[in-house]
């Protein structure tokens, strides 16, 4: 695999190669998309904020000993 840079326009969701690089028409590639920051919106965030939940069903136990006890119920 091997990279190569230019600049482009997006239209409709359209990148359109320039003409230099015609020989990769119809094949396989891998894209990186590098905007200014302004143009980026990152994906919305989520509504679910789970950072002040304390889960109190493991505490105090090896996860691996939890692990054994339920393997051994099978």
């Amino acid at each position: 695999m091997y990279a190569i840079e230019f600049e482009a326009d997006i239209q409709n969701g359209v990148v359109k190669l320039p003409a230099e690089y015609a020989s990769l028409q119809n094949s396989h590639a891998k894209i990186v998309v590098m905007v200014k920051d302004e143009a980026a919106q990152g994906p919305e965030p989520s509504p679910l904020d789970l950072s002040d939940v304390e889960i109190e069903g493991f505490q105090g136990r090896e996860a691996v000993e939890i692990q054994r006890e339920m393997r051994d119920e099978w």
